[in-house]
This record gives C-alpha cells, structure tokens and sequence, in this order.
C-alpha cells in the first residue's frame, strides 16, 4: 500500500492516539474535528490499568503525573453533608503500586493534542465528514467546506453518536443499547459548598450526585440519575430537565443547579452502548465509542479506547499495511474484553446509582467492606486494573 495518507474523524482521545501511534509507523493522518477547538469540559476520570499501560509506552506518564487536583479523598456523605464513609486517594493508589491519577477528560486530550502537534499534526476543527465513497484502492471523502480528498484508510474515532459509522455502516439505532441513566457534568466557578479536597458523593434512590474539587471553590459537578430513553436533549433544555429530576434532592443538589449560570458548557448524554458485529468495513475502521462504547458505569471507556488506538497501529504496522488482516486482528484480540466489560457495565450500574429497592444500611456496610483496606484492591480489579494489553507487545 503505496499511499500513507489516512483520515481520523474525532480528535478526541482515541482519535489523538491513533494519530500519534500511526504518525510515528509513517503514515500521514489528517485529523478532522466537528467541534471548532480543543474541549475544555467534560467529567473527571480515574487514570490506572489499560490507559496507565499505554500511556507508559507513549511516554506520557510524566505529563499526566504533573496535572494535580486537591483530591484526597473520596467521600460518601449523607443529606446533611456529613460524611458517613471516607477513603483517602493514598489507599487506592498504593492498592495500584502508585499506577493512578485523577484527570479531566480534557487534561488527557490536551496532553495528546500537543503530542501531535509536536509530531506535526493539526486538527482540521470545525469539519465535518458530508460523505465517503470507496473504491478498490481508496476512500474519498467529501467534507463540510465542500472540498474533497482521497486516502488509504478512513477511522471513526467520533464518539457515540459517529458520522462514520452511520455513514459506513447505518443509523445508529441498529447497535445502540440505552442503559437506563442519563449523565450530566459541568464546570462551577467561585461557589463555596464545603467540598474541600475531595471527591464527595451524595446517593438518593435512582439518583446521586458526584462533585470533584479542583481548587479555589471551583469543582466539577456530574449528576447520575436512571430516566428513560427520550433521546437527544436539546442544551437549552438540560438543566431544567435535571432540576426537574433532582426536585427534592438533599445535599447541595439543588443549589448547584440554581447557582449554575446555564451559559457554560454542559456534558449531557445518555448511558448508551455501542455493540457491533464487526468493527470494520472495506477500509473503513471504528474505534472507541463509535464501535464499542462501554459508558461512564464501566468507567474504562478513554483506557479502551487508547488500547484500541495501539493495537490498531500495531497491526497495521505487523501486517505490512494489509488492512484487511490488520482490522480482523484488532477485533480478535480486544473485542472478547470489550464484551465482557459492556456487560460488566450493566451489572454494576446500581454501584453508581442506587435503585428504590436499595436498602441504605446494608448498602453502606458493602460500600465500607469494599473499600476496606483488606478488601480494596480486590475490589478494585472489577473496575479493569489488569491492563487488558498485557502480555501484547
């Protein structure tokens, strides 16, 4: 395959890796990005085991150690704030020999970003993918602007709801899988709430509420609750929708929502698997939540996604550029793990978000013996410690 030039739709975290991992074999990415800057939102992510893995062989390790948040602590509290189980985030990281950070999602793009960008590659942000036609020796693409290009290989890296697969493959409504939640998580500036340096949780039945200090009363707030599928929430309509949903709540629940501006950006999404029969078409491949979103209950979906980027450079590069054995290769060695966390996800979504059965008593006594220092990182192992690329080089 003379031709190195390859088209990655989505800069985010798995489209970033993959940009770098190809550019380093010699091929020639050109990135395109429907949002017209780096993100800056997004929820907070525990970083250990798959991404920590391949972070390690990027050599970014040292990058991600140097984003700091005052987070000591993750706690539970109750309606009244008090907290009624505490752990300090020194147990969980020596649980994982110190393989473990606290990042927002837009610390981990920033990072790969400017990794590309010293690599010598932009991000054609503010493009969109109109159409892709496949020949026998390429894919063409026309984009947003009009204009038209040709390359070896195109790469869905566009998230749950991707272009290139509705393009390549159909409406999303064939592979999706509604879990039953709703996710929203957005930035709060310059509000005192007693949060100090912690992550504190507060759980009421099919809803609870998640905030993450990050310094000088500024936190992040993500709010969990089950609803039903209504599909797209329009922005203008989401933080009526969770003051509606959250009408009661304890805590500082409510007063998060009536503090919040409503002109900042909001994360808002529902908890929806991707689950394909195939990852691949022609020489066209998906990667990321495009093919395989696990959503935030599996609380793996940036490590797979950046185990996906690896392998998929990996064996391109160990099949000559024969895409065909390639893309059949990545599916055969991550998807067996890719199904079993999507379906761990749905056995433990009552974790995050307790039911109306739930019984509060015994459900804190399971949360204090998980997170006991006997039991602790034997908890943590459901949760993916275990980097799913181990023993793969």
């Amino acid at each position: 395959m003379m031709n190195k030039n390859v088209l990655i739709s989505g800069a985010g975290i798995a489209g970033l890796t993959l940009a770098n991992f190809l550019k380093e074999k010699g091929w020639e990415p050109t990135i395109v990005e429907r949002d017209r800057a780096v993100r800056t939102g997004g929820d907070m992510i525990d970083f250990f085991g798959t991404g920590w893995d391949v972070a390690e062989r990027m050599g970014l390790v040292d990058a991600l150690r140097k984003i700091t948040y005052p987070i000591d602590a993750l706690r539970y509290v109750d309606g009244n704030g008090d907290s009624y189980l505490s752990l300090p985030v020194t147990s969980v990281r020596n649980a994982l020999a110190g393989k473990y950070t606290y990042l927002l999602r837009s610390d981990l793009e920033r990072v790969l970003y400017e990794r590309a960008r010293a690599a010598g590659l932009t991000v054609r942000f503010g493009t969109t993918i109109q159409s892709l036609d496949e020949n026998a020796s390429n894919v063409t693409a026309t984009f947003n602007d009009g204009t038209q290009q040709s390359f070896a290989l195109v790469f869905g890296a566009d998230g749950v709801h991707s272009r290139v697969r509705e393009l390549a493959f159909g409406p999303e409504r064939q592979f999706d899988r509604f879990l039953g939640y709703y996710v929203a998580a957005f930035h709060l500036q310059d509000h005192a709430y007693g949060v100090a340096t912690s992550l504190a949780i507060y759980e009421e039945p099919n809803r609870s509420l998640w905030v993450y200090s990050l310094g000088e009363d500024t936190f992040t707030a993500m709010y969990i609750f089950r609803h039903e599928d209504v599909g797209f929430v329009p922005p203008d309509k989401r933080i009526s929708m969770l003051k509606e949903e959250y009408r009661g709540s304890g805590w500082i629940a409510e007063k998060i929502l009536d503090d919040f501006p409503n002109t900042e950006p909001i994360f808002f999404d529902s908890t929806t698997q991707i689950i394909m029969p195939s990852w691949s078409k022609g020489r066209i491949a998906l990667l990321g939540d495009a093919c395989a979103s696990l959503t935030l209950l599996a609380g793996q979906g940036s490590h797979m996604a950046m185990a996906e980027a690896y392998v998929l450079a990996r064996e391109l590069e160990r099949h000559d550029s024969d895409y065909r054995s390639a893309f059949a290769a990545y599916e055969r060695i991550l998807k067996p793990a890719t199904i079993k966390k999507q379906r761990d996800a749905e056995r433990i979504s009552s974790f995050f978000v307790p039911s109306q059965r739930s019984f509060a008593p015994l459900r804190r006594l399971f949360q204090k013996l998980f997170f006991s220092d006997l039991l602790i990182k034997y908890g943590l192992q459901f949760f993916g410690t275990k980097s799913v690329l181990s023993g793969y080089a």
